[in-house]
């Protein structure tokens, strides 16, 4: 059994080296704006180096005042391709593969993550942990965050990215949808 931990497995056309994978946690080592920093590629890097094959970070921003935590990566525009090319760039010198999950919060935000501004949802009912009342998302916004979250899977694949979730999970905007 142990020998399938070390053999490579495939995820559609991508090859991981081994079935050490990494979750999704979240380190807020990044600018308030969503900037790479120094420290987020060395702390993503150090886990390549171990011997992981498959790492997967925090959150993406795909969309400015859509994030639920203030320090995390963004997507939201072109200029965070070349940062995030550096990151890419140091996982695959060890051998790793690296995802990103793309996401929008919803409700699960505050104000105070988000530069001042009101969380949406697709209705005005309180997050039980957040606390802020967000306002119900209009159809412009629905088809504007649909656009922003393609936007930032290219942008993702420009990067170095080797593949991308769209997180629908944990009761973040699209979960609240359904």
């Amino acid at each position: 059994m142990l020998s399938n931990v070390f053999s490579p497995m495939k995820i559609a056309n991508v090859e991981i080296p081994n079935r050490l994978v990494v979750p999704a946690m979240v380190m807020n080592y990044c600018t308030d704006q969503g900037e790479i920093t120094e420290r987020y590629i060395r702390y993503i890097e150090e886990k390549a180096k171990g011997g992981f094959g498959l790492i997967i970070t925090e959150d993406y921003e795909i969309i400015e005042h859509g994030k639920g935590y203030e320090r995390i990566p963004s997507f939201r525009s072109d200029s965070y391709i070349a940062g995030n090319k550096k990151l890419t760039e140091a996982v695959h010198s060890h051998g790793a593969k690296i995802f990103c999950p793309l996401y929008h919060p919803g409700r699960q935000s505050s104000h105070m993550a988000n530069g001042g501004v009101q969380p949406i949802a697709p209705s005005a009912i309180k997050d039980p942990v957040h606390m802020d009342l967000p306002r119900a998302i209009t159809k412009e916004e629905i088809h504007e965050i649909v656009q922003c979250f393609g936007q930032a899977a290219r942008r993702a694949k420009e990067a170095g990215f080797d593949g991308v979730e769209i997180h629908a999970a944990h009761g973040y905007l699209l979960s609240e949808f359904l």
